[in-house]
């Protein structure tokens, strides 16, 4: 009896942490959301667990050979959680290789087999100053039929990016009525998104993705606005000539979800009406310019780190200013200076921050 009695005890206390195992998996698929989504100043996944989006931002567009190759599985290896998809409405140029939304869905597929979250971009208005023009020439693209069908089917763990860049604010003539027409236009657009899709909704701020303290003034009603609540912020911290990271606890203080879409070791500059690749050096080097602020990608990334906070790397390649790619030709083999910081910078590198996810 004593020995019978001891081989039920034992069954019940096998039964009993059986269940302390599967059942809150059970739980957690019965409570599962449709889609990531946001809450305060966090990104959640489907099953409630916070998501710090520590990333890569790919060009797939710029690479012509795309859609044959496209280097996702050489990113993978860098640890990265999260890719920032590079995508066209127009391309724009008749001689690219053709490409297909059923190109897209694919990629998408592959993100989601690697457990990289995907976030699409479109870059056709990249720092055009008006943002109506999103709802004349981007909303019509990603509310098309054929791309809402691969949009939905890869809803539960997709972000989408509206505009890359698009927007005018610190740089306008009339600051008030540039913030008051970037804020309507991306209204409207939520508006017309949530009529078929609830995944979270990416903005770039204004200004090439510079300005974020618009985020502060009028954050908190673009999400009272979203039926959904599902918004994320988005700053590029290409800061030479200005001092953005004072904004950050700003935004921290209203409980706003805020990533940083793009940064990066070199900026560009407009001079003459001609884009001058590299001008600026954001890692403290003196290879072309130096900024008139003392900001550095080095500087930042501690303190997103330390705010968890999500940045977005650019770019793994092809990219017009050669010395702001992470590899010299797309494998991971072959990381410059620039990329295997990024990736294995023992307090900062994706390797040692990056939590990919279900």
């Amino acid at each position: 009896m004593k020995r019978r009695q001891m081989l039920i005890n034992s069954g019940i206390a096998c039964f009993s942490s059986l269940l302390s195992t599967t059942l809150p998996s059970i739980v957690k698929a019965q409570d599962a959301k449709p889609t990531f989504y946001t809450k305060g100043r966090y990104l959640y996944n489907r099953f409630g667990e916070k998501v710090i989006l520590n990333g890569i931002n790919l060009p797939l567009l710029d690479d012509w050979d795309f859609p044959e190759n496209d280097k996702l599985a050489e990113l993978e290896k860098t640890g990265a959680n999260a890719v920032r998809i590079q995508w066209y409405k127009d391309y724009g140029q008749s001689d690219r290789p053709s490409y297909s939304i059923s190109d897209l869905d694919k990629f998408l597929t592959r993100c989601q087999q690697n457990r990289i979250i995907p976030i699409v971009m479109l870059s056709d208005l990249t720092c055009n100053s008006d943002a109506n023009l999103l709802n004349t020439q981007l909303i019509p693209w990603w509310i098309d039929n054929d791309v809402l069908k691969v949009l939905k089917k890869h809803e539960s763990y997709l972000i989408i990016n509206l505009a890359n860049e698009l927007g005018a604010y610190r740089w306008a003539d009339n600051q008030k009525a540039a913030l008051n027409s970037f804020k309507n236009a991306y209204q409207s657009a939520i508006s017309s998104i949530r009529k078929y899709l609830h995944l979270p909704i990416m903005i770039d701020a204004p200004d090439c993705g510079t300005s974020i303290e618009v985020f502060s003034l009028i954050g908190q009603e673009l999400i009272a606005r979203d039926p959904d609540r599902n918004l994320l912020f988005s700053g590029h911290a290409y800061w030479s000539n200005y001092g953005g990271i004072s904004h950050i606890e700003t935004i921290i203080k209203a409980n706003l979800p805020l990533i940083f879409g793009e940064i990066a070791n070199k900026q560009d500059e407009n001079i003459k009406g001609k884009t001058k690749y590299c001008y600026y050096d954001l890692d403290g080097t003196s290879e072309n310019h130096s900024p008139s602020k003392t900001f550095t990608y080095q500087k930042l990334l501690p303190i997103l780190k330390q705010k968890q906070i999500g940045w977005m790397a650019w770019c793994w390649w092809k990219d017009n200013c050669a010395n702001r790619q992470m590899t010299l030709n797309g494998n991971f083999s072959h990381l410059t200076l620039y990329g295997d910081d990024l990736v294995n910078n023992p307090i900062y590198g994706l390797k040692v921050i990056a939590k990919r996810t279900r």
